[in-house]
């Protein structure tokens, strides 16, 4: 029972039993003589009215407690993601004998009051920070011709949140047992084979014969193998060249775009095929580098120091990712870029018409997946947040639980459970979310 709906029935259940009592006092009295034994029934249904009174306002009022309550203690769904959300505490400090010197014998009270910090947002790493000031300004300025350790000057101490995406000190390789492409979904399974479900015009689902399959990727029409041995195989549109990986070696992972594939060597370098006519393709002189994502008309790599670099067309300014820095994962969406942060929170920049890049205020995030014009990232308690254009149901991931990878796709988003199983949503029009027979896929640690 809402706040509302409690104080609706305490003053309706004290009107309408009031009403009651006065109605049988009022017949009693008209009847006491003619009929006294009807009067006595009267004034008892009148007194027992106003007794029925006093349970339906304890219910009332309990109600209205307990929303109150409820509202006190719930953080809204704004405030479940925020980075911010605080409680604070202050507490004295009493300056100890030793420390006092000759010239401020007064000083023997709390001089210095430490004022203290904690997150208290649920989705964010807990942490405090003490600001230690001295409370008498006067004293501070008599102090200052004191030796520098005499200093009785303010002091920070911050204790960081603990980072649980740490940034690859070598090659990541590849786990990406799911992918969503433009119109299709692929899946590694447990024994090294592949499942494929969507459109298929151009051979991009033709997967059955592959074996020993480490990792997958899927492009807009083209679909991309990594195999343990460290080669890689590609099916699909190849207008572009885009599937030409068959001679690559020492692959440890991929990443396909829109027309265009790039493989991530053991020694930190970069090859790509495909479609280079904004230089998405140019990343052969990349070194040091981790992680790789491609997308439309651009590659982002990711380096062991936690930077990125770019390639390709820098529309709506996705080439300023390149002075990021802290960087543990990153996703290339088609013209925005997401950057996933050791401490578990994100920067993304680009386009932003459809709130794509609105991951500001995430928090306690462990993975994230960028499609065309949205967003999503998993949580360490293994749910899915999701922001962006969402006109296909793309975003409708809150209920999700129990999530070990993600993947975004043009508008579809798919994800892997706990379980081996493949759940999906948004559009559906070529049957890339028909993933209810996928079972036994690989879960990536």
């Amino acid at each position: 029972m809402s706040e509302q709906t409690g104080k609706k029935l305490k003053i309706l259940s004290g009107i309408v039993f009031i009403a009651e009592a006065l109605i049988f006092s009022a017949l009693a009295l008209l009847v006491i003589k003619e009929n006294i034994t009807v009067s006595f029934v009267l004034i008892a249904l009148a007194v027992a009215s106003l007794v029925l009174i006093i349970p339906f306002w304890k219910i009332a009022r309990a109600a209205v407690k307990e929303e109150a309550e409820e509202k006190e203690d719930k953080l809204s769904y704004t405030d479940m993601y925020a980075p911010a959300a605080f409680s604070t505490y202050t507490e004295e400090y009493t300056k100890p004998e030793e420390e006092k010197t000759e010239t401020h014998e007064t000083e023997t009270k709390a001089e210095v009051l430490k004022v203290g910090v904690k997150r208290t947002s649920p989705m964010s790493e807990d942490f405090t920070r003490e600001i230690t000031l001295p409370k008498d300004l006067q004293a501070i300025s008599s102090l200052a011709d004191e030796k520098e350790e005499e200093e009785e000057f303010a002091k920070t101490t911050m204790i960081e949140r603990p980072s649980f995406n740490p940034i690859p000190a070598k090659p990541r390789e590849g786990t990406t047992t799911i992918s969503a492409g433009g119109l299709h979904t692929v899946a590694v399974r447990e024994n090294g084979n592949v499942l494929c479900t969507g459109h298929n015009n151009y051979g991009q689902c033709n997967v059955e014969e592959w074996e020993n399959v480490m990792a997958v990727t899927a492009g807009s029409y083209h679909t991309v193998a990594l195999f343990r041995n460290g080669t890689c195989d590609a099916v699909g549109y190849n207008g572009n060249n885009q599937c030409d990986v068959g001679r690559w070696s020492t692959i440890c992972n991929i990443s396909a775009g829109v027309a265009h594939t790039v493989g991530l060597r053991l020694d930190g370098t970069c090859v790509a095929t495909g479609d280079n006519t904004y230089g998405q393709c140019n990343v052969e002189d990349w070194q040091d580098i981790v992680a790789i994502s491609a997308s439309n008309n651009y590659t982002v790599g990711l380096r062991s120091d936690g930077t990125v670099c770019a390639a390709g067309i820098n529309i709506d300014g996705e080439g300023g990712a390149e002075h990021w820095a802290g960087i543990a994962d990153v996703a290339a969406g088609r013209l925005h870029i997401v950057g996933l942060r050791k401490n578990g929170c994100c920067v993304a920049m680009g386009n932003n018409a459809n709130n794509q890049c609105e991951v500001g205020r995430w928090s306690g995030i462990r993975a994230i997946a960028a499609g065309n014009y949205h967003t999503v990232g998993l949580c360490k308690d293994g749910t899915c947040i999701a922001t962006g254009y969402n006109g296909y149901g793309q975003c409708n991931v809150q209920k999700w639980t129990g999530i070990r990878a993600i993947a975004a796709g043009r508008n579809h988003t798919v994800a892997l459970n706990k379980y081996g199983k493949v759940l999906a949503v948004g559009d559906n029009t070529s049957a890339q979310c028909e993933t209810g027979d996928f079972d036994e896929i690989r879960i990536a640690e």
